[in-house]
Formats: structure tokens, sequence, C-alpha cells
């Protein structure tokens, strides 16, 4: 009896191990397909990604791909690469490519800005005329001067000089709107205007921002606290919430900022400019421009109304390009005022606080993507 219950107790022992042996021979079975499954799964996966990649690579060698379909397709048994773009937003356009290998889809999307308009090409654009009055002023427009209305010279004893001038010229190329931001099905309305702005101060981080809320006056003027600002907003009711500034040489070098008003900017000129710094300056109502010393100013001034450029006893030199919607008006006494034309843009991106802006004479995208992100 002994003897059977020591063959037993082997042979149970036996089991014993024979079931461990094979609880693990299945364990590393099932690891080692595993393993396989997740190699082959990495590899489509990889190969998905380069076919995406490919596909991106297509489009930025020949833009053109996807010019009549929109979409732009190659395909074999066992792989396809499909190449989207989307232009429903007017500030950029996204390219979106796709790689599909064994079934396993991998993304990956890139962002082309929108190019700056040509009416940044131009020195002084108006969708209305241009009027020059005052006494025994100089008025001096370099490069391209283009406007739907025509130029009204009332001056007494003044000289103009206007050296590339189209008159006439479409609405749409001389003059820019904003988008039906409060989807009302009216574009360019003042709701608009505010819309956009207060959409676009979320694009950029709070210390390059300065948002006023009044229905006030304010002032403008050099300080460090304005150190590093990219944009300063003032929102009031319509016409409302103007801006005073008193800049000039206070602007750093190199700095670029944007002053966008509800209501009217009044620009008190009170020196030159500091080297590559620009002072955008962008209003709802109106811009006047007054000085009564030599002065200068680097920068785009858009406004939805009219500008006016009013001196006495000055000599004021405006580098950029001058925007305005409703018409110009140069009102110099005993002054030399000169309009020179100087790129604004950055890499053909409009300044801050343009981003958004229609009309203009598009022009497409930039040449490069800005932004790339796998899906």
């Amino acid at each position: 009896m002994k003897k059977l219950n020591n063959k037993g107790a082997v042979l149970i022992l036996a089991y014993i191990v024979l079931f461990v042996l094979l609880t693990l021979s299945a364990g590393i079975a099932s690891f080692n397909i595993n393993e396989h499954n997740y190699a082959r799964r990495h590899y489509f996966s990889t190969a998905a990604f380069w076919l995406a990649e490919a596909g991106i690579n297509i489009f930025m060698k020949d833009t053109r791909v996807l010019d009549q379909k929109g979409s732009y397709t190659i395909q074999d048994d066992n792989s396809m690469i499909h190449v989207t773009k989307d232009d429903s937003n007017f500030r950029h356009r996204v390219v979106t490519a796709t790689g599909t290998f064994a079934g396993i889809e991998k993304s990956i999307q890139i962002t082309y800005p929108a190019k700056a308009p040509e009416v940044f090409r131009n020195t002084v654009s108006a969708n209305g005329d241009l009027v020059i009055d005052g006494k025994k002023a100089m008025v001096a427009i370099n490069d391209k001067t283009r406007l739907n209305g025509k130029i009204i010279d009332r001056g007494e004893h003044s000289r103009v000089f206007i050296e590339d001038k189209k008159e006439g010229a479409n609405a749409g190329l001389v003059s820019l709107t904003y988008p039906d931001a409060n989807k009302n099905g009216i574009a360019d309305e003042f709701a608009d205007f505010v819309q956009v702005n207060r959409d676009l101060l979320q694009n950029y981080p709070p210390e390059e921002v300065l948002y006023i809320k009044g229905n006030g006056t304010y002032l403008v003027a050099p300080n460090s606290s304005l150190d590093g600002k990219k944009i300063i907003y003032v929102e009031g009711d319509e016409g409302n919430g103007n801006v005073i500034i008193l800049f000039g040489e206070g602007l750093k070098k190199d700095q670029k900022m944007t002053i966008i008003s509800t209501g009217t900017v009044v620009h008190n000129q009170t020196g030159f400019a500091a080297p590559d710094s620009q002072l955008n300056i962008i209003s709802w109502a109106g811009y006047l421009e007054t000085a009564a010393l030599p002065s200068s100013h680097n920068g785009v001034i858009y406004t939805h109304g009219i500008a006016h450029f009013d001196g006495i006893y000055d000599t004021t030199v405006t580098n950029g390009s001058v925007i305005a919607n409703e018409g110009i008006a140069i009102g110099e006494i005993w002054s030399t005022k000169t309009f020179n034309y100087a790129d604004t843009t950055i890499d053909e991106i409009v300044p801050a606080g343009f981003e958004g802006l229609l009309g203009g004479g598009a022009s497409g995208y930039v040449a490069r993507p800005d932004a790339w992100k796998a899906i």
C-alpha cells in the first residue's frame, strides 16, 4: 500500500509539473503572438504614417494638384494616399493627408496662413475720394495710389505729386471688410468688427494684449507697461472708445504694436519713429493725424471711415500703407506731407490685428506652412 501511495504521489506531481509547463508554454505562445501582432500593427501604422507624409510632400511640391477637385488620391491593392484641402476659414488653408496601409489609417495636417491682400502693396488705398485741401502745402505720395473714387485737389497754392495713381478701381481691391462673425447673414457690421477682434485676442498670450472696455477717450503714451504688447484693443459702443496716441519715438526699436478702436483714433505725432518699429492702427469710426513738428510714422493705418491728415507748419512722413474705406482727406497748412510705401508684412503675413479681414485683393496663401500636426 505504501508503494502504491508513493506511485500515486509521483503521478500527481507529474501532472502538476505538466500542467505548469503547458501553462507556461501557452503563456509564452500567447506573448509571442501578441508581440507579433503588435509588431505587425506598428509596422502597418508606421507605413500609414509615412504614406500620409508622402501625401503632404506631394502637395508641397505642387500645390496645384488640389486646384480642380480639392482632393487627390493614389491607391493600390494594399495602400492609399488621400489629400484634401479646406479653405472654409478665410484666415488659413488646411491641408490633410491620410495614409492607409492594411486597413490602418494615419493623418497629417498642415496649415498655410493667408497671404497679405494686395492692398498691403499700395501706399494709399481708398474706397472713395482723395481730397486735398489746405494752403501752401506740399503733398507727395510715392509708389501706388489706388482709389475707387478720384483725386480732388482743392488746395490753395499747394503742390501735389502722386507717382502711380489709378482712379475708379474696384472697391474690393482698395478696402478691407469684416466677415459675418456673428452669423446673422450680414457681413461688415459693427457687431462683426467687435466679434472678430474679441476672437482675435484669444489667439495671443495674455501678456501680449491690452483690452480696455469703455465709451470714454483713452490716452496711449509711451510707458514701460506697453513693452511686449502686440495689440491694444479699446472697445466701446459704436463710434465710442476713442483713442488719442502720443507716440513717435516712444516705440522701441523693432517693436511692433497695433492699436484697435471702436471709435476714432487721433494720432498726435510728436517725433520720429524708431528704426524697424511699427505702430499699426485700426479704427472703426475714423482716423485723424495731426502734427506741429517734424515727425514720422511707420506702419499700417486702416479705418472703416475717413482718414484725415492735418498739420500746421510741419514736415511729416508716413512709411507703410494707408487704407480708408470711406476716403482720405488731406488738410495740410504750410506743411509738407509725404507718404512712402514700406512693406509691413512679415513673410507675407499681415501684422497683428489684421488677421481675418476680407477683400483688398486677396492673393492666396503663403508658400510654406506655419503649423504641422499628426492626427
